[in-house]
């Protein structure tokens, strides 16, 4: 857009017409569309870019974790060689701007799992447990309950910050 506007204005120079000023405003605020995520002490108000986190930072996450309660808002993505049990529950993370955005999410293991599409929002309340996954024991959320929602507004995490 930046390069149309060059355009516009080197037309307007060229034929003597005023040219308009530039915005020092974005056209858009992607921050409006993305939740923090800096520490939350809370572990049902954490996203799961919090989550991740906190699981890198201690030694043994499947000694940790097992039996802490967990509310999480994402998106339904089926990795690669995810079972008929699994999928995972993810969000979109802003490292910069929009066009950089990764995928990350948490594994979620219930019976129910195939009953979801991809790209389906979820609020998921359960637990971490300690999950057999592809024959070994991986850490993942088993869930009480899973209730499809709208895309929320804030649908990305800032992981700038």
């Amino acid at each position: 857009m930046k390069g149309l506007a060059f355009l516009q204005d080197l037309a307007n120079a060229i034929t003597g017409r005023p040219t308009a000023k530039a915005s020092a405003e974005p056209a858009i605020d992607i921050w409006s569309y993305a939740e923090p995520a800096g520490e939350e002490p809370d572990p049902l108000k954490r996203n799961v870019l919090q989550w991740r986190r906190l699981i890198s930072a201690v030694r043994d996450p499947l000694a940790t974790f097992p039996g802490q309660s967990v509310s999480l808002v994402g998106f339904v993505h089926r990795a690669p060689g995810e079972s008929a049990q699994e999928f995972t529950l993810a969000r979109r993370v802003i490292r910069c701007c929009l066009a950089d955005t990764v995928p990350l999410g948490l594994v979620i293991h219930t019976d129910r799992a195939e009953q979801f599409a991809p790209e389906t929002w979820l609020h998921i309340e359960g637990e971490f447990v300690a999950a057999s996954i592809q024959g070994k024991a991986k850490l993942a959320i088993a869930p009480t309950t899973i209730h499809p929602i709208p895309e929320p507004k804030k649908a990305y995490i800032n992981g700038v910050f």
